[in-house]
């Protein structure tokens, strides 16, 4: 099966779509540095109360959940278009209900998630795309805006032909992200997944996408994902009991990361291919 976990809800993440095929681009963004200690701002408590709910309703790891943000961010921007954040927040939650999708998702290195995007995911990234401009023409500048840009087109990518199509966007979009704010931890899961999942020959780098991690985990408390990443990058290393800590504080930061809990016991186990595999409903089941 054709599959690539994006990065952000755990199953998740991420991440953000972005595969080993964006190697092919400049690498001027790949080789930036994590910072020495995590943001002094942006952490949940000072985030608005869309950006809040949206926080509350992704960590439910449901669809139904973040529906419900969908649409009443759509309602909102109906009533208020002169509202940048309404905007910047729906953009975020298309992308965030994109890569929920992908939640049960075995996390498999170099492989694009879609031989062909599905039509309603191909709605939503179209949605967001749409709400990022929104927000950018009401003055949003932001880091955060360009990283919501770079993942949503990174979930487009299907093989070579959409890298050449939609690669130099990207890079172009992470670029900005990081020129406006290069401590920004979602930035840094998303170089980290761009390093985790790159195939070999196109810069896979466990150990340096966990540098990536162990950033973003110490910057954003409330998000379980950074934690899962790191476990991967671990057991990619054979560091057996360094993964299952990861997975432990994953577990612990959000019980509801269905991926983390299966993966968690999978490992445990020591069970082959414990992130590469789709994680069933039994399992799923068997972990409550």
């Amino acid at each position: 099966m054709r599959r690539l976990v994006p990065a952000l809800c755990a199953g998740c993440v991420v991440a953000i779509g972005i595969t080993a095929y964006g190697k092919l681009g400049d690498r001027a963004v790949d080789a930036l540095g994590v910072p020495d200690a995590p943001p002094t701002s942006g952490s949940s408590g000072e985030r608005g109360e869309l950006a809040t709910a949206l926080a509350t309703a992704r960590r439910q790891c449901t669809l139904p959940a973040l529906d419900a943000v969908v649409q009443r961010l759509r309602e909102r921007s109906t009533t208020a278009p002169g509202d940048r954040e309404t905007f910047h927040v729906l953009a975020e939650a298309l992308l965030e209900r994109v890569q929920q999708h992908a939640h049960l998702r075995g996390l498999s290195i170099g492989t694009p998630l879609y031989d062909e995007v599905p039509a309603g995911i191909e709605a939503d990234i179209d949605a967001g795309l749409d709400a990022v401009a929104r927000a950018r023409a009401l003055g949003d500048d932001s880091s955060e805006l360009f990283r919501i840009e770079a993942g949503l087109l990174g979930q487009r990518i299907t093989g070579l032909a959409a890298v050449l199509q939609w690669n130099g966007k990207i890079q172009e979009a992470l670029a900005k992200a990081a020129e406006r704010a290069a401590d920004n931890p979602q930035l840094h899961v998303a170089l980290g997944v761009r390093k985790l999942l790159a195939p070999s020959l196109l810069g896979n780098d466990p150990e340096r996408a966990l540098e990536h991690f162990e950033f973003a985990a110490r910057a954003l408390l409330d998000d379980e994902r950074p934690a899962v990443f790191a476990a991967m990058a671990n057991y990619l290393q054979k560091k057996r009991q360094m993964a299952i800590t990861w997975l432990e504080q994953a577990v612990a930061r959000n019980p509801n990361n269905k991926f983390a809990r299966v993966v968690l016991q999978r490992v445990r186990r020591g069970e082959e291919d414990a992130f590469a595999r789709d994680v069933t409903a039994e399992e799923a089941a068997a972990t409550r």
